[in-house]
């Protein structure tokens, strides 16, 4: 029996491959199959899959593409039935060569194995005669597959397939048997690459019953609505878990062979989420970053250094000139769409509907979950995201959660966050951290430039010695980083690192840019409150970043219109 990873084929597995899978698996023992390999992360995210991949010691590698249609046709330059949307014979060879490329980089001696590739139809007849550059020994169609009297004559065809494709493409055969280590390398290679990891099962059973404790009473049916409701829509204020929840949706969602797109407009955000999902070798068929950066990586879109927000706006139009290709528009298709900080996505129609053009179903028969505070860390573009979420409810038919505990802050750094902003303090019907105490937020202030700097100096020393590394504490200011306190500091040499590099140090970022991101200490400067309304909602959001400590600090002049808010709120 060959050594079949995974050992069985999985429920949701095609009748057409399970058989392709059940001949295999009757193979020679010194085979190893792997079946349902997703080669995305090996291939810039695109949608590259693998049906098995037989590694014949004596022969070489073999990447089969199976299609389980009962007819399929070529013809007017297109192949029937239109769920094919791409030649078979080009998808098995882009594999082919995606997976070639991909191992020899990681193990040089890849270089020296055969790699072959081939189509089966176990169910539809096919004459190879109608499409071109397609040699024989790359389809075994209906009548072949059928007509083979054991598993056995069936496995002696593939590695006769295999031989003589490689000496068609004037690949020298192997002087020697793969040794049995190097078969047991390529293994531990692609596993990560794995739809359905062997032993995965309890695993993922016991991650979920973690995760399924870990939630709250109102956060775990989430979970439960989004397997009963293709489109839902999740909201909260910041703190009451979303991304949270997003992350083990995506997760799960992939787990189950969806391809997933997890995204947030933020690049903080989404270079964070992408870390999570690799953890433990990742989910292949999980993709998760910043919209702007996936989007740039899926189309091959070149980036110039010089670019600037003009640039970011012609994405998607490039985008959607691109799928105007078949080809293109099936490479980069998602089962389902997650999006969390989902209000600053659906604020800008032109991204929005750029990601519906790459979900299977689009707006109205798509499946997508959308987590977003879309009342109270809207910075920008009220009445574009209005409008959106005016067209998901008449559309979409989309279905509704809203979450009101908060799981990050204290209960004086919520309440504090909620009287600076200027928003009822009805938004949170409690809060899960408890204690704290009355100085986990102080307001300092400062005279002059010089001053200022002294004052975050202070504050700096006084929370590492409360015990706070570094990493701990994040600096976030009103303007741009590159306007900011924080960087005038460094260019006095004070060592602090942008927030998304500083693993060990203290770390600086607008108050935009940490959106969604969360740390033990923030101290909020270059307080600006000529923007009016806009310079509250800043306040909200910038204080909800904090798990134990805020520090605010502001000028002298400005310190009595933040305490006139707080006691208003009081009043």
């Amino acid at each position: 029996m060959a050594r079949m990873i995974p050992s069985s084929a999985s429920d949701d597995t095609v009748q057409g491959e399970k058989d392709v899978f059940s001949m295999l698996a009757q193979g020679p023992e010194t085979w190893t199959v792997f079946h349902s390999l997703d080669l995305a992360p090996w291939n810039r995210d695109k949608r590259t899959e693998i049906d098995f991949v037989v590694v014949i010691p004596d022969a070489g590698i073999l990447c089969i593409e199976v299609k389980s249609h009962q007819q399929i046709s070529f013809h007017d330059d297109r192949w029937h039935p239109d769920s094919i949307s791409k030649s078979p014979f080009k998808q098995a060879a882009d594999g082919c060569h995606t997976m070639y490329r991909a191992l020899r980089d990681l193990a040089p001696y890849v270089a020296d194995i055969p790699f072959a590739h081939c189509c089966v139809f176990p169910n539809a007849s096919f004459d190879i005669g109608r499409v071109l550059s397609v040699r024989r020994d790359e389809l075994m169609d209906r009548s072949a597959f059928r007509g083979f009297s054991s598993a056995a004559e069936f496995c002696v065809d593939i590695r006769r397939r295999m031989v003589a494709l490689a000496e068609a493409d004037n690949k020298r055969p192997l002087t020697a048997p793969i040794p049995p280590q190097r078969v047991d390398s390529l293994i531990s290679l692609c596993v990560p690459v794995q739809k359905h990891r062997p032993g995965a099962a309890e695993q993922i059973k016991k991650r979920h019953a973690d995760v399924d404790t870990l939630l709250r009473a109102q956060q775990a049916p989430v979970l439960q609505l989004a397997r009963h409701n293709e489109r839902l829509l999740v909201t909260g204020g910041a703190g009451t878990g979303k991304t949270l929840i997003a992350l083990e949706l995506a997760k799960r969602l992939a787990e189950r062979g969806d391809r997933v797109a997890l995204i947030s407009f933020n690049r903080m955000i989404g270079f964070w989420m992408r870390e999570q999902v690799s953890v433990g070798g990742g989910y292949p068929s999980l993709i998760a970053d910043s919209v702007n950066r996936l989007l740039v990586r899926l189309f091959d879109i070149q980036v110039p250094q010089t670019a600037d927000s003009e640039f970011w706006t012609t994405v998607p139009a490039i985008v959607e000139g691109r799928l105007t290709d078949p080809e293109t528009k099936s490479e980069t298709r998602f089962d389902y769409l997650v999006v969390d900080e989902a209000q600053d996505i659906l604020a800008r129609p032109a991204i929005w509907n750029c990601l519906l053009a790459l979900l299977d179903g689009g707006l109205s028969h798509g499946r997508f979950a959308l987590f977003g505070d879309v009342e109270h860390q809207v910075l920008l573009a009220h009445d574009e995201l209005r409008a959106t979420i005016g067209e998901l409810k008449r559309d979409a038919s989309i279905s509704c959660w809203h979450l009101d505990e908060n799981c990050r802050n204290t209960p004086g750094i919520g309440q504090a966050a909620l009287l600076l902003s200027g928003i009822p303090q009805s938004l949170y019907s409690g809060y899960l951290r408890g204690g704290g105490s009355v100085d986990d937020v102080a307001l300092k202030t400062f005279e002059s430039d010089d001053q200022e700097k002294s004052l975050i100096r202070q504050i700096l020393d006084e929370a590492k010695q409360r015990g706070y590394k570094p990493s701990e504490i994040t600096l976030l200011s009103f303007c741009s980083a590159d306007k900011s306190v924080a960087r005038q500091l460094v260019k006095q040499g004070m060592n602090l690192q942008p927030a998304q590099n500083a693993d060990r140090q203290v770390g600086y970022a607008s108050v935009h840019e940490f959106k969604g991101m969360e740390n033990k200490v923030i101290i909020v400067t270059d307080v600006n409150l000529q923007m009016d309304a806009h310079s509250r909602s800043l306040f909200f959001t910038a204080l909800t970043r904090a798990t134990a400590i805020v520090r605010v600090v502001c000028s002298a002049g400005d310190a009595p219109t933040l305490k006139r808010w707080i006691m208003e709120g009081d009043a």
